[in-house]
């Protein structure tokens, strides 16, 4: 690649990585850059303009021409800092100190918690297929709804049968009067659709809970038509292998079927071919991440019953805060009258 198409090419990833961030409040992968650059004309949708933006900035990244926090890694593990270290008072505190030490504590101390959803019929997991993508659907779902969920979790494809079991585990914590949602965010191809069904199946054999609720959030093919997401690209040889797998075969019948009863998705098989509809996260979470936060927002929503909350929930929290300044005043006399002692 010449130099000035290297040095453009930059730029404009530079632009989409700073507007990412600023929508999303985390760094894109590099797949994320990939499509907003892609749905600009500015790359194609093949694997070698993929390398060709990877290995720029790469480049510009040593070349100090791409701040290095823009983009995310999360292919390598994080380190473990291993060297003990023990701390000393080597300094008395004062007066002032000491005042400032325990206000702090008597403001911060306490002894009952209120959770929005205790009261509520459900308790809500997000399982995300991606580890690369943890981080983006956590801030999603932080945006989003602003009491949060029982968890948020990536399952790495097909997930270990430990990790399995220790969410079953966890889907035990949820109380028997309510009942455990699990979410589902993954790609909408062959693999994305088998893993949604081989985690919903291993889950139930091993969990204890039987009344679980499967949603997938996204990519839905309804989101697909819609938004108009980009294909994934594949070369001919990978579409010609994908076609030899039984998962390929079944991903094909399901959207012939759709096809045959929703005419935008008739629409959308004349217009890319059967074959060519597969779409990963990472399009609709770079070139759509705030629809992918209503899908978000939707989705939890509609497990939370507000009103349950307004007249339940709401009440017992504003009575503790009235509790709690009373028992702030207390310690704080408490406090006083030690200090004179």
């Amino acid at each position: 690649m010449k130099a000035h198409v290297k040095a453009d090419l930059v730029q404009k990833a530079l632009a989409e990585a700073e507007e990412h961030y600023k929508t999303v409040g985390v760094a894109a992968t590099l797949r994320e850059l990939f499509y907003r650059l892609a749905s600009k004309g500015v790359l194609a949708l093949t694997k070698n303009d993929y390398k060709k933006l990877s290995d720029a900035l790469a480049k510009a990244r040593y070349r100090g021409e791409f701040p290095w926090h823009l983009i995310k890694d999360t292919s390598r593990q994080s380190p473990r800092w291993l060297e003990e270290r023990t701390y000393y008072p080597t300094k008395a505190l004062t007066e002032d100190d000491l005042k400032k030490v325990l206000e702090e504590y008597v403001d911060s101390y306490s002894n009952v918690s209120v959770n929005p959803w205790e009261d509520q019929k459900y308790r809500v997991f997000v399982v995300v297929e991606k580890d690369s993508l943890l981080d983006t659907v956590e801030a999603t779902v932080k945006r989003a709804f602003p009491f949060g969920v029982f968890q948020v979790r990536s399952i790495r494809g097909y997930d270990s049968a430990t990790d399995i079991y220790n969410l079953a585990l966890e889907l035990g914590l949820v109380p028997e009067n309510q009942r455990p949602v699990v979410l589902q965010v993954g790609d909408f191809d062959p693999t994305g659709e088998d893993i949604v069904r081989d985690f919903r199946e291993r889950l139930m054999m091993l969990s204890r809970r039987k009344d679980i609720v499967f949603e997938k959030v996204a990519v839905t093919i309804d989101q697909v038509v819609d938004l108009d997401l980009p294909c994934k690209p594949e070369k001919l040889e990978e579409i010609q292998k994908l076609r030899r797998d039984a998962r390929y075969g079944k991903h094909i019948e399901r959207i012939r079927e759709l096809a045959g009863k929703d005419p935008r998705v008739k629409a959308l098989v004349d217009k890319y071919g059967t074959h060519e509809i597969r779409v990963e996260v990472e399009a609709m979470t770079g070139l759509k991440p705030k629809e992918f936060e209503e899908a978000v927002k939707k989705a939890i929503e509609k497990y939370f019953d507000y009103g349950i909350y307004e007249k339940v929930t709401k009440p017992k929290i504003e009575e503790l805060k009235r509790k709690a300044e009373e028992v702030k005043s207390a310690s704080v006399e408490a406090l006083k009258r030690l200090l004179k002692a």
